[in-house]
């Protein structure tokens, strides 16, 4: 049998990496930060205690990871939904449909977020970081609200306080959903939010 590879020993590690990053997510966002403990994510993980602190240093280390991915993904989200092609509302309707699918596929993202937002056991680098990548979501968010107003689709409102609504309304139905219990999650349809913009 040949010895691996530098690129194969390389996937392994981002694999393994990925494994307890996405296990921590869940345990995380289950169990609080507070309550979490590196053997926890570890066990979630289906990793050793020593293999867990090999990639990560210690449990804020792994948050803070998760925070960044998280964020990066809904900001990578926003921006690329600026450059869809069609009108502004099928970028709105795109969108929606997007972070509704997050919403329903993986929650806990957006609870590990909030989380950052709402208690203080979790790392100051980790809540400065969410307020500030917030703030430019936010602001990628309210720029195609003032797009769908510039084009007569989206109502004549505040486009700071619309894209707040907005906002608030699917970070709300993620928290429904984890106080939802066994039974099937069910979300409203991207109609249904897009009526807060409807013009």
């Amino acid at each position: 049998m040949s010895p691996r590879t530098e690129e194969s020993n390389e996937r392994i590690r981002e694999e393994q990496k990925e494994r307890i990053l996405k296990a921590a997510m869940t345990v995380f966002a289950h169990n609080g930060y507070s309550e979490t403990k590196m053997s926890d994510i570890a066990a979630a993980a289906q990793v050793s205690y020593g293999l867990a602190y090999h990639y990560f240093a210690n449990k804020e280390a792994i948050f803070t990871a998760l925070i960044q991915e998280a964020l990066k993904g809904a900001l990578d989200l926003m921006q690329y939904a600026r450059v869809q092609p069609g009108t502004t509302w099928a970028r709105l309707r795109w969108l929606t449909s997007e972070m509704l699918r997050g919403a329903q596929d993986e929650p806990e993202y957006e609870m590990v977020v909030l989380m950052a937002l709402t208690s203080s056991a979790v790392p100051e680098e980790a809540q400065k970081m969410v307020l500030d990548e917030s703030r430019l979501v936010h602001e990628a968010l309210k720029l195609l609200i003032i797009d769908g107003q510039d084009s007569g689709e989206v109502v004549a409102e505040d486009p700071d306080l619309l894209a707040t609504a907005f906002e608030w309304c699917i970070q709300g139905m993620v928290f429904g959903m984890s106080y939802q219990g066994d039974g099937p999650a069910r979300l409203p349809g991207v109609e249904v939010v897009l009526r807060l913009l409807k013009a």
